[in-house]
């Protein structure tokens, strides 16, 4: 088998609709084999604990480096590969003196092994051994295919984390809408009708409590979604987004004007948050009477919300789009973030400046500009 045979063998393997366990055995196999060796495994290490487990094996169960075996990391060959940050590749280990019992070690004499990180932390290692040294050093093909494969189970580790993620969020926005939002519901309405028949301060105030929670529960409810891609977007107008969007958020004697259009791709109800957040930042945190400009950048692959409230400092602006932050005393800091996240979910950038009457303004960009008329 050729390099260019490997590597096809291999994207066709990770192109498969399997679970993560069965591709990375199958790409484990298919290195086993173009690399000569007895077997292949991905392995799970904790450096502080000294800690070894191969997670996925081509060793069969009754095999020295079965799926589940633990082993102290100091034991491996692994442990030059951690140590270093860096693939290592031994052909023969007692020849390198790299054998702790020389040429009568009971180990592996042959091993390669690439390190695998996961958000910058190390996960562990893809690593093929086997008992005999190897004839002649592995070659450049070599080591680069072993490494693809651990850049490839690196990317499959990483989309399966995500699924999980996404998959414990679903359920907490499915717990969040039925066990929480419904007796919210019931309170609000209990409370619209004790003021119907005997009105008073502390109705008034009980309203304005289950109002605000109805919010953050909508607020948390819509972050809570975001980690979902967008799939079928839809041709959208800036203007007639910006006007419906402002019609729908409380903003006192705050005025929007629209400098341009613009014809995008966009999910319209992801969008709407979009909109409405930044609507609702620019008036909460602005005069009463606010102005708020929406348009089209000049560079035409995005747009713009602008205002003329008391901007952001520059030293803030790389933390305002984070979870939790917030200038005010109330709220859970989720406008901006929930910008941040619907844009992020149609692939848009978004940034914050100083406009040009003093105020913050966003631009979101690498937005996928059309013709209306083409649709």
């Amino acid at each position: 088998m050729d390099a260019d045979e490997a590597r096809r063998e291999l994207y066709a393997i990770m192109s498969r609709d399997s679970e993560f366990e069965e591709k990375a055995r199958r790409a484990l196999e298919l290195g086993e084999e173009y690399l000569g060796v007895d077997n292949g495994h991905l392995t799970r290490i904790h450096p502080e604990s000294d800690y070894w487990k191969a997670t996925v094996s081509t060793d069969p169960p009754d095999g020295a480096f079965p799926a589940g075996v633990v082993l102290d990391l100091g034991t491996t060959f692994c442990r030059h590969v951690v140590a270093a940050g860096d693939t290592m590749a031994i052909h023969d280990a007692p020849a390198e003196g790299l054998a702790d019992g020389g040429a009568d070690d009971a180990g592996p004499h042959c091993y390669h092994g690439s390190p695998v990180t996961l958000d910058g932390d190390l996960y562990g290692t893809v690593c093929f051994v086997s008992m005999d040294p190897r004839e002649a050093p592995f070659d450049e093909d070599e080591t680069m295919f072993a490494e693809l494969i651990a850049r490839m189970l690196e990317h499959e580790l990483r989309r399966e984390r995500t699924d999980a993620k996404v998959e414990r969020l679903e359920q907490f926005a499915s717990v969040l809408s039925h066990d929480i939002r419904n007796p919210l519901n019931v309170a609000a309405g209990s409370v619209e009708l004790a003021r119907r028949e005997h009105d008073s301060d502390h109705l008034a105030t009980a309203d304005r409590a289950l109002t605000r929670m109805q919010e953050l529960v909508s607020d948390v409810l819509a972050m809570a979604r975001q980690g979902q891609t967008v799939a079928d977007p839809e041709v959208v107008e800036l203007s007639s987004v910006a006007e419906r969007c402002w019609a729908s958020v409380a903003t006192a004697d705050a005025t929007l004007s629209v400098d341009g259009d613009l014809a995008f791709r966009a999910d319209p109800d992801r969008l709407r948050h979009l909109f409405e957040n930044l609507f609702r930042n620019a008036v909460e945190h602005g005069s009463e009477d606010a102005a708020i400009e929406v348009g089209p950048l000049d560079g035409g692959d995005g747009f713009y919300v602008a205002d003329d409230g008391p901007g952001i400092p520059s030293a803030e602006r790389d933390a305002v789009f984070e979870t939790g932050y917030s200038t005010g005393t109330e709220g859970l800091g989720l406008g901006l973030a929930l910008v941040d996240g619907v844009a992020s979910a149609h692939g848009w950038t978004v940034s914050v400046t100083a406009g040009s009457a003093g105020g913050a303004r966003f631009e979101v960009r690498d937005v996928v500009v059309v013709d209306p008329e083409a649709d």
